[in-house]
């Protein structure tokens, strides 16, 4: 049953004025003459859910917004968007009761936010998938949106003849099919999760497979030797490093017993050590006391000879009475002089006792004693310091004696084992060096074969989701079917609208198209496009049919088609092929009434008598598109198929 998609209304506003065209029938055809609007006004319908519309310079000048009444699956919605400023990425939901603002979205995927393609499509009760793809050799997707879906509905004046639902647009060659397949069911949401994840599981093994060979490449670039030839080797390294351990260990235990057997003569050497230090002390306790007695015996000495020199004076100078100065010689008498003071010094003159020879020997003699005492202490110190020099050179002579004897002892049995040990020691270190390294490379290979194992489990799991993705597809195939009795009412519709077609008129079963005498769309040949506009026509009134006459078909129920009489051409076989496809439309809205909606723009009326067809008459003067601008006159009218040659 084909999707419920259906407008009830379309409100354009402007700055002064404000219409409202409703679209209350199953069918409604838009006339007027060229330039009067209409294929902007289907843009408009286009551009409020959502799209990306080709306006003219009087819609973008002029209207400020179009408010939608849109039935969508079950719901009613009020859909109103802006054109052009700030906002215009935007569209306002809005109550159909009480026209209150419930939300604002996106017409664009946000990350975490939900857009109107989300909310649209929901309604539509379509899944909202993602098409499994790959971008510069990663597993992508691309979204598809409710725009896209919209191409299977909105046929362009400017792509009539020229391709069907945007064949010819390759970055759209992915969603088209998907859409398709969708909508006949011949695919399903499970069916595109494994083929999403059969990409990434690709793209994972590629890389992984990848990674494999740059690493292994750069491991046997650094290093020629093998996994395996690691392998041998670390076991003959671990080899010799337990037989270099086991050497070291012998040498510290022989170097260890023989340390053992001279322990004694190491003691004896150390008490003689020890007891030339202690001689050595006490040897220079004396010498500083014999230093100490030889100070005392030279200032004693000293003292002895000053006072005989003052004694000498004494006696040679005190007869004497000075009257010239004997330094300078200059006269004395002349110079008041104190009583009983030196007339030479000014200085009081000593009592006698100090000048007294007896006082002088005196003091002589009891420095000669001092001196004599002195000299007796210093000789019995210099004694002493002489035993304790004796002794401090037989303690060294016996401490270098032991030494000599244990270094003699030792040199043959000791010595060498240290240079064992030395050499040993360096060869446990230089083989731990080497399985370190052993080790290190193999750690490497040990990533290569885990990316290789990797490798290996994407494999397998790819292999398990392509089984289970070809059963999921087998099971789709069944519907298969549908594209058979689309062809056959393609064909039948072909026929009904007599267009110049020779033998046969499919769809391609493999890229979903138009086939006609096993011609492609993009290569039929006719006077101004006319027979590719009624092929297009046919196949989606085709498509339009089965949806509405199966119940598991998603397409949605209303096609909308920009000036179809006028891409079929004017000569009077074209107008009658046009006249036939009126008929094809009124007969579908007879047999399916309110169950879809065709709306369509052309420049005259429709070609049918009666009320089959709601009529909403456009014209340049009386009834503009855009309410509230006057018309600038003829030759000034832009039409929406300029705009996308601009």
């Amino acid at each position: 049953m084909a999707t419920h998609l259906r407008f009830l209304a379309l409100t354009v506003t402007t700055a002064t004025a404000e219409t409202t065209y409703r679209f209350d029938q199953p069918a409604t055809v838009i006339s007027g003459p060229s330039g009067a609007g209409k294929s902007s006004l289907l843009m408009l319908l286009k551009h409020a859910v959502g799209g990306t519309a080709v306006l003219t310079p009087a819609v973008r000048d002029h209207v400020h917004s179009v408010l939608a009444s849109v039935v969508v699956g079950e719901q009613h919605m009020i859909l109103r968007r802006t054109i052009g400023g700030d906002h215009s990425d935007r569209v306002d939901v809005l109550d159909p009761e009480t026209m209150a603002l419930q939300h604002t979205l996106g017409t664009r995927a946000e990350e975490g936010q939900v857009s109107l393609s989300d909310v649209l499509l929901n309604a539509l009760g379509f899944p909202r998938e993602k098409i499994p793809t790959t971008r510069n050799g990663k597993a992508t997707t691309l979204n598809l949106t409710f725009t896209n879906l919209f191409r299977y509905v909105y046929l362009e004046a400017s792509e009539l003849d020229f391709q069907v639902v945007g064949h010819r647009d390759n970055n759209f060659k992915k969603q088209r099919k998907t859409l398709f397949e969708l909508m006949l069911g011949l695919t399903t949401s499970a069916v595109m999760e494994l083929e999403r994840q059969v990409n990434q599981l690709t793209t994972d093994l590629r890389k992984k497979e990848a990674e494999e060979e740059n690493v292994g490449a750069f491991l046997r670039a650094t290093d020629p030797r093998t996994d395996d030839e690691l392998r041998t080797e670390l076991a003959s390294l671990r080899d010799m490093l337990h037989n270099a351990e086991n050497r070291l260990r012998t040498l510290r235990t022989e170097v260890s017993e023989t340390s053992a057997a001279d322990a004694v003569l190491r003691g004896d050497l150390r008490a003689a050590v020890q007891a030339a230090t202690a001689a050595t002390q006490e040897m220079l306790a004396a010498r500083e006391l014999v230093e100490a007695r030889e100070s005392v015996v030279a200032q004693v000495e000293l003292d002895l000879r000053r006072l005989e020199r003052s004694a000498t004076a004494i006696d040679q100078l005190s007869p004497f009475n000075f009257v010239v100065c004997p330094r300078c010689a200059q006269r004395l008498e002349a110079r008041p002089v104190p009583e009983d003071h030196c007339v030479v010094c000014l200085q009081t003159d000593p009592v006698d006792d100090h000048a007294d020879p007896a006082a002088v020997r005196e003091a002589r003699s009891a420095l000669e004693q001092q001196l004599q005492d002195a000299r007796e202490l210093m000789q019995a110190d210099s004694e002493v310091l002489r035993r304790a020099r004796d002794r401090s050179s037989e303690a060294e002579f016996l401490a270098t004696s032991l030494r000599r004897q244990l270094d003699a002892q030792t040199r043959d049995v000791v010595a060498p084992r240290f240079d064992a040990i030395a050499d040993s020691s360096a060869r446990v270190a230089a083989l731990n060096a080497g399985i370190d390294a052993v080790l290190h490379l193999r750690d490497s290979w040990a990533r290569v074969r885990s990316i290789a194992q990797a490798a290996k489990d994407i494999t397998a799991r790819r292999k398990a989701a392509n089984a289970e993705l070809k059963t999921r597809k087998a099971e789709s195939d069944a519907r298969r079917t549908l594209v058979s009795d689309l062809s056959r009412l393609f064909s039948t519709t072909l026929v009904e609208l007599n267009l110049p077609w020779e033998q046969s008129a499919v769809i391609d079963p493999a890229t979903y198209l138009p086939v006609v005498d096993n011609t492609p769309f993009e290569k039929l040949q006719a006077s101004g496009g006319g027979l590719q506009a009624g092929v297009n026509i046919a196949y989606h009134l085709a498509l339009l049919e089965s949806g509405l006459t199966h119940p598991d078909v998603l397409v949605p129920s209303i096609l909308i088609i920009d000036s179809p009489r006028k891409a079929l051409g004017s000569n009077p076989d074209d107008q009658e092929r046009g006249r036939r496809i009126y008929r094809r439309f009124k007969a579908l809205t007879d047999a399916y009434g309110s169950r879809l909606q065709l709306i369509i723009a052309d420049n005259d009326t429709a070609p049918l008598p009666g009320d089959a067809f709601s009529t909403i008459e456009l014209d340049h003067y009386s009834r503009p598109m855009v309410p509230g601008v006057t018309h600038p006159g003829p030759g000034h009218t832009p039409r929406t198929e300029d705009e996308y040659q601009a």
